[in-house]
């Protein structure tokens, strides 16, 4: 192991003698800060007879643990050997793995999807053993690092729903909301964050289509069941709406824009749909003085099932290479859309037509968008991402090998270890996010040795790394309950310091959270209340479930014939 370690690491070694000591700008060829995809290594593969399955799980073994720690790799090496190596496991037992697979086919619910992504899901792509050296590898990345994550996230919850709201109380904790892309995805929305899941938990923050892309994605590796739930226009489109856990023959419903599990009426829990058909106050209780909830009771009659799916989950290579994880290693790939939407549709109450079921078309238009290569969307993800490949000289005390300097990508490694659930100690997340904030002085000593005309970017580059670390250190110290540090890398550091800046709304936000905890509702209140983010009407209600009493106030009388908005408007 530790020689393919060497063997990956010689490629920033290389490249930071060349730079010298210090802080510089490694551009990310993998790991999610790149605005294109990498080159990756040719197509095709030969078949590799006679190997041993011994040799054949180490192969496999290899490939998974560099996607275990990629942190400690050059990504462009990285994406090779991956390739590389998870190709000569496929073929290796050609006959072996078509037994493995006979039951796979192609999923019939591709037939749903708009004509704009049909040619992603052909019977040769979705049908080949050969694994795309970009985004089957991205795809096997992203869900190893969802894989951690809903290990860690869920707690010590047990139950599906308590494990299910632990994970999307993870999602809104640690995905400050935006407005970008929207949830309504076609080749004609606007937007410019369309980000692969990998991308969107390293930056960060989502809109509420990636909130649920996310969450949905959890469920998935936590062994749950989610679906997307649309609602239908008058001109019979669908507009998507939330994603609902489906478990014990009910499907319980989760606000992402407002950012809080929809809650019963009458009883502690989480509504379902069949529960808001039947009571017009569970989503009524949304509604305010300014406006009316977009999605009403009598709408729970007439709901679509959107089964969320990507080209490679609904692969055959995918779906062996599922089967053949085990243990820590274990990853869920593949996709059984179809069996998934008729899941759904029995928790659902059934209305005079049959329930729609279709694939989500969100992560199929983000596919498109960035096999297009739009410039908007290469540029958004290249300003959001660029500090995960600042690279900063960490001196290790101890002795012998343990002793020294290393390199390291703080922001990155934070990030990673974060989702694992690494958070103390030398290698520990909290470290990582610690080495990301140099003082002002460091920052200007390195500011000054570039040229004077990039002098500025450089220095903006080093303070958006101070403020995401800063405010990651508020967030991680939120998850371990320690408030009162929280409070004051959320407050003082983060949102005073900066209170324009971009991690104000979330901040904000979660820092209500942190003194709630601790006893200051009043405070919390007010944070609350001075929500202007898209999710401030989340905010608001939060605010009256806090205030004395805890039940939120009675819904001002609408007029019935409002025209409905998505809850983000």
């Amino acid at each position: 192991m530790a020689v393919r370690e060497r063997r990956a690491q010689h490629g920033v070694t290389m490249f930071l003698q060349r730079c010298g000591r210090g802080l510089v700008l490694l551009v990310l060829l993998f790991s999610g800060g790149c605005a294109e995809p990498p080159v990756g290594p040719p197509t095709e593969v030969a078949i590799v007879p006679h190997i041993s399955e011994e040799v054949r799980g180490k192969l496999l073994e290899g490939a998974i643990t560099i996607l275990d720690r990629l942190e400690n790799y050059d990504e462009a090496l990285a994406v090779g050997q991956v390739f590389d190596r998870l190709n000569q496991w496929i073929h290796a037992d050609p006959v072996g793995d078509a037994a493995a697979s006979a039951e796979w086919k192609e999923d019939s619910l591709r037939d749903s999807l708009p004509e704009d992504y049909q040619d992603m899901c052909t019977d040769e792509k979705l049908g080949s053993s050969v694994f795309d050296p970009i985004y089957d590898i991205v795809a096997i990345r992203d869900q190893r690092w969802l894989a951690d994550i809903a290990k860690t996230a869920r707690g010590e919850a047990l139950d599906d729903i308590d494990i299910a709201t632990s994970l999307f109380r993870w999602t809104i904790r640690s995905l400050a909301i935006q407005s970008d892309p929207p949830l309504l995805a076609t080749a004609g929305s606007s937007g410019v964050r369309w980000f692969e899941r990998g991308e969107i938990l390293l930056s960060g923050r989502g809109s509420a289509a990636q909130r649920s892309w996310i969450f949905l994605e959890l469920l998935r590796q936590a062994g749950l069941q989610g679906v997307m739930l649309a609602t239908v226009d008058r001109d019979g489109s669908y507009r998507p709406w939330l994603p609902a856990l489906i478990s014990g023959g009910e499907a319980y419903l989760f606000e992402p824009t407002y950012g809080i599990p929809v809650p019963s009426v009458g009883a502690p829990g989480v509504a379902t749909v069949r529960e808001a058909a039947a009571n017009p106050a569970v989503l009524t209780q949304f509604d305010d003085d300014s406006r009316r909830y977009p999605v009403a009771s009598d709408d729970m009659s007439s709901l679509v099932v959107l089964v969320v799916a990507d080209p490679q989950s609904l692969s055959r290579r995918m779906n062996l290479l599922e089967q053949s994880l085990f243990g820590g290693s274990a990853v869920r790939l593949a996709t059984d859309a179809s069996a998934l939407g008729s899941f759904a549709v029995a928790a659902l109450p059934q209305g005079e037509r049959e329930t729609p079921v279709a694939l989500w078309s969100f992560p199929f238009e983000v596919r498109r968008r960035r096999q297009a290569k739009e410039m908007a969307v290469n540029q958004a993800l290249a300003e959001e991402l660029q500090v995960m490949g600042v690279v900063v000289e960490e001196k290790r005390k101890g002795s012998g090998l343990s002793s020294g300097r290393r390199t390291i990508r703080p922001l990155y490694a934070g990030r990673l270890r974060e989702f694992r659930g690494d958070l103390e100690g030398p290698n520990g997340a909290k470290k990582a996010y610690l080495l990301a904030r140099p003082s002002n002085a460091a920052v200007a000593d390195l500011v000054a040795r570039v040229p004077e005309g990039q002098r500025e970017a450089v220095r903006k580059v080093y303070e958006q790394m101070k403020e995401d670390a800063t405010y990651w250190l508020g967030i991680v110290t939120l998850s371990e309950g320690d408030y009162e540090i929280a409070i004051d890398y959320l407050g003082r550091m983060t949102l005073l310091a900066s209170p324009d800046g971009r991690w104000a709304s979330a901040a904000r936000v979660n820092l209500a959270e942190a003194k709630i905890q601790t006893g200051d509702l009043q405070g919390a209140i007010e944070l609350l209340r001075e929500d202007r983010s898209p999710q401030r009407f989340g905010s608001r209600f939060r605010a009256q479930q806090v205030a004395p009493g805890g039940t939120p106030k009675a819904p001002t009388k609408q007029p019935e014939d409002e025209t409905k908005t998505d809850p983000s408007e």
